[in-house]
């Protein structure tokens, strides 16, 4: 019997400091994103400064002032409910995104859409947090998609920010006019497709107000 009641205990030991140690890992995650982005942001106001653009200018300063309101309520809801992977994907590609206006910031010609995108995409995010009773961060929010005429649309979707790349990061699993899918907040570009009729991506602001969890989305059918 105390050999039994040992083996059992060091096991469930084992599982303990194991699960304990993965969530850690995973955990860690957030402060490195919001890390690199806060250094992106700060190499990138070197070089806006230098243009005396005003439009960059006004689109970086509200950009920082979200970024400085988001992070911080990020950090908050992690510690209470560790941010989903579906969530972390936004902010790694916008991580991504904000050291790619700096990398190639003379040769970008999108730089003003790029960080109004990721404005509005945080700005999204930090509303959805404020109105969550629970000030969850996890909130998804179903779309709803459907068309203005035909049915049988595949309906794809992608980062606001990923403007011109040719990706499709979401695929709904149905087509319209019974397309759903659940999203975290953000900022997004959805369009349909069917067959060789390929729809223009269309700009869509995906945000909980706290007690609508539903986004009804009419896209536009293609030509």
């Amino acid at each position: 019997m105390n050999i039994f009641y040992k083996f059992t205990c060091s096991l469930y030991m084992l599982l303990l400091i194991y699960s304990c140690a993965s969530y850690s890992t995973q955990d860690n995650e957030l402060p490195i994103v919001l890390s690199k982005s806060e250094q992106a942001l700060t190499s990138l106001a070197e070089s806006i400064s230098l243009t005396e653009n005003s439009d960059l200018l006004n689109a970086y300063n509200n950009l920082e002032k979200i970024s400085k309101e988001l992070f911080p309520a990020l950090e908050k809801c992690n510690q209470k409910y560790r941010l989903t992977p579906a969530y972390m994907i936004t902010l790694r590609e916008a991580q991504k995104t904000l050291e790619h206006l700096h990398k190639d910031f003379n040769t970008m010609s999108d730089k003003a859409f790029l960080m109004e995108a990721i404005y509005l995409d945080y700005d999204a995010k930090l509303q959805s947090i404020r109105s969550s009773d629970k000030s969850d961060a996890n909130t998804k929010i179903k779309v709803v998609v459907d068309s203005n005429e035909d049915e049988g649309y595949f309906v794809f979707g992608k980062l606001s920010y990923e403007q011109e790349l040719d990706i499709k990061r979401f695929r709904f699993n149905k087509p319209t006019h019974n397309a759903t899918q659940d999203f975290v907040p953000g900022y997004y570009l959805f369009w349909l497709e069917k067959e060789d009729r390929v729809g223009e991506p269309e700009l869509h602001l995906i945000m909980s107000s706290g007690t609508e969890l539903e986004k009804q989305l009419v896209l536009k059918t293609p030509k």
